[in-house]
């Protein structure tokens, strides 16, 4: 296990340890204010396997969903008559608006970590040619039986000898990585021209800013970084992308009121171990029953309700806290060469 000496974002030396987790050293930057692990044990592997529900998870049995629910999500788009319009997270919509401004109509963006396909979807209904990138070959073949395009692979070697894509996305991944200037210093020799947009764990998210909640899975071996504003500048500069732009969008209602997937979760969890893992009971039959594809359909577009109404019920807390200074749960780097 090797062991970090200065900021993985700005190559400071200074810097002060301040928590401990688990056997981790977490030290803060004093400098971009970053935290990052001293003693990191990233094994890619390990999200491999957790989209399976096997293995040592990278996070605690009650944030499992987070990796259950790509595939689960994909179980019942493959069934359903009809799939709801996917449903962003505020900086992923800001990500949308900046591509649709900027990327002429078509252009190809190529989405690494896109997990359940989400914004690959975004994409397709706005135009644009979608490839995504996981690690997981059975969430990539789902995607791929869905009608969208994926490859299995990481950044920054993943297989691509095509074309070079408008820009390459990230969300919800830098946050993973022990050293990720090296896999943003990869990207730039590979494709010298296109841009990077990137989300990540925003550090004035309500929960945090305003009653300094922390998730479980906000810790190593999951999340091994914690960014600032500052850390996102220097680490993108230091890769040498010239011009970095963070946007911090203001809460979302839904970010105000406990998300679906930690409500039924449990549910998932018992039928998991019942039947089997998600990944591996992925429609075998592919003339499933009418009974069934109406279960599917019906599951998606009660969750894509339940999503709208949280939007409204969450508003006026989402508005008390912008006024206090919060933002959204993650926050937007737009990074040009």
């Amino acid at each position: 296990m090797a062991v970090i000496t200065e900021c993985v974002a700005c190559g400071s030396s200074e810097w002060d340890p301040v928590e401990q987790w688990h056997g981790f050293q977490i030290a803060r930057c004093q400098e971009c204010g970053l935290s990052f692990t001293l003693n990191p044990s990233y094994r890619p592997e390990k999200y491999r396997d957790a989209y399976k529900g096997e293995g040592d998870l990278p996070v605690p049995e009650k944030h499992a969903y987070v990796y259950a629910a790509p595939g689960e999500r994909l179980r019942l788009e493959s069934m359903a008559f009809v799939v709801p319009p996917p449903r962003l997270t505020p900086a992923e919509r800001a990500a949308l608006a900046w591509i649709e401004w900027e990327a002429p109509r078509g252009a190809l963006v190529i989405d690494c970590g896109c997990g359940s396909g989400r914004f690959l979807r975004a994409l397709k209904r706005r135009g644009f040619r979608g490839v995504g990138v996981e690690i997981s070959p059975e969430v990539v073949n789902a995607l791929n039986r869905s009608g969208l395009t994926a490859i299995v692979g990481k950044a920054p070697d993943f297989g691509w000898d095509s074309e070079p894509p408008f820009a390459i996305t990230f969300f919800e991944v830098l946050e993973h990585l022990p050293q990720p200037v090296d896999v943003l210093k990869g990207l730039l020799e590979r494709f010298p021209t296109v841009c990077i947009l990137a989300s990540v764990p925003s550090p004035n998210r309500p929960g945090l800013l305003l009653k300094g909640e922390r998730s479980l899975s906000d810790y190593p071996p999951n999340h091994f970084l914690r960014w600032t504003v500052e850390a996102l500048k220097r680490a993108f500069r230091r890769a040498g992308y010239k011009h970095v732009e963070v946007i911090l969008p203001p809460p979302a209602g839904s970010e105000m009121l406990p998300g679906l997937g930690q409500l039924i979760w449990p549910l998932w969890r018992r039928r998991g171990k019942r039947d089997g893992s998600n990944m591996k009971r992925e429609t075998k039959d592919r003339n499933v029953q009418l009974k069934e594809r109406s279960k599917a359909t019906s599951a998606l577009w009660a969750l894509w309700l339940y999503q709208r109404t949280m939007e409204i019920v969450g508003a006026p807390k989402a508005w008390v806290a912008r006024r206090r200074g919060a933002s959204a749960a993650s926050m937007l780097v737009i990074a040009k060469p």
